[in-house]
């Protein structure tokens, strides 16, 4: 992974800024590679069943704790299989439905099992397939199975099978995001695990890329390596030494501005350019924002800054003054208390200006405001012009 670390100092409020840009050749910053893998292969010419277990790198890549499954973040998926006879050349759909169909755009529910099916292994599908020694494979899939995703065939010149140019994943209606706050009790670390759409909650949408496998040297994983297609924010705070004695306490963070609805479709998207996939839609009037309120006391200058936002965000280019920040803190020193507001047009950090496809932006505060000091002189007397008077 390539990180991009850019170092922005402002003035207002006293605060230092480091923007941190992670990138991931395929998982841009959310670098969560998952493999589906199918079961070890008997040494018999017996037909074998199609399952699949998985894994996934760390989210957050300097956080060796993150737990690397799948399950851990979605515990279902949507997989499209295709089969191509090299006997006669037949396509057969094997995970999902025919573009002729009164369904083409559903595939097949993958469930994670606590204890392994003894067929299937950690992932069930219902109706087990089984692989042939004389076909092509090609399979896509989605997670979660929630996803208001759905899988387009080209029909017009492709060949019917998964992976034709021009196939593609396509939102099934225009999706639009809550503002679901990970850290709406602000903790030392990244929560990752929580975007899964129920109960209204936001939802971490990923779509894989097409694998080929033949029927008869097949690997012993199919490898699905799924992308996250939204954008994610996080907003850290931590003070400087200067207030060491100091106890600073953040009660509100705000973001307003962004926009939260969007359509999606795989075609559009190109990494090289950084064209996004979604088409961000203005919805008039909102009341979206992303937002912390409580009374988090920072941890000493040597000890972890606090996150306080951690949010899922519709990709989207961003104008001048669209979107706002707003901090409250309070700075106690001894007895005196006072409060300060500090305001950012998120448009003033270039690489905030566009929020891209699977990309994980952190913007890291530091309250470092600059101590009032007095220095004391007195001017001098105005000397008059004598009067010289004699007395007699």
């Amino acid at each position: 992974m390539k990180k991009n670390v850019i170092n922005k100092k402002t003035m207002k409020g006293g605060l230092s800024i480091v923007l941190i840009a992670a990138v991931a050749a395929i998982f841009a910053a959310c670098s969560n590679d998952i493999v589906l893998r199918d079961t070890a292969e008997l040494q018999t010419d017996n037909p074998k069943a199609i399952g699949f277990t998985s894994y996934s790198e760390k989210i957050t890549r300097g956080n060796t704790d993150v737990n690397t499954n799948l399950e851990y973040y979605h515990n279902t998926f949507q997989v499209y299989g295709t089969k191509k006879s090299t006997v006669d050349n037949a396509v057969q759909y094997v995970f999902g439905q025919s573009p002729n169909s009164a369904n083409p755009t559903v595939g097949v529910l993958c469930t994670y099992q606590v204890a392994p099916d003894a067929v299937l292994g950690d992932w069930k599908y219902d109706n087990p397939r089984f692989w042939d020694k004389q076909a092509n494979y090609k399979f896509v899939a989605f997670a979660p199975d929630n996803a208001p995703l759905k899988y387009k065939y080209n029909t017009a010149d492709g060949t019917g099978q998964v992976g034709d140019a021009n196939n593609e994943f396509v939102t099934s209606a225009d999706y639009t995001l809550t503002g679901t706050n990970l850290q709406t009790t602000a903790s030392t670390a990244e929560k990752v695990k929580g975007f899964t759409g129920n109960g209204g909650a936001d939802l971490d949408i990923m779509i894989s890329a097409t694998n080929a496998q033949n029927g008869s040297t097949h690997n012993d994983e199919v490898n699905l390596v799924f992308s996250h297609i939204l954008s994610k924010l996080n907003v850290t705070f931590a003070k400087a030494a200067a207030l060491e004695a100091s106890t600073v306490t953040v009660t509100s963070v705000e973001i307003t501005g962004l926009k939260e609805k969007g359509s999606y479709s795989q075609n559009t998207y190109h990494l090289a350019s950084t064209t996004s996939g979604w088409t961000a839609k203005t919805v008039t009037p909102s009341t979206y924002k992303l937002a912390y309120s409580g009374s988090q006391i920072l941890n000493a200058s040597t000890g972890s800054a606090f996150y306080f936002i951690e949010s899922l965000v519709m990709p989207q280019t961003i104008a001048d003054d669209q979107v706002t920040l707003v901090a409250k803190y309070k700075i106690e020193s001894g007895t005196y208390s006072e409060n300060y507001t500090y305001e950012l047009d998120l448009y003033d950090i270039a690489t905030l200006q566009k929020f891209f496809d699977g990309y994980n932006y952190t913007l890291n505060f530091t309250i470092a405001p600059d101590v009032i000091k007095f220095d004391a002189t007195v001017t001098p007397w105005t000397d008059q012009l004598a009067v010289n008077k004699t007395i007699e």
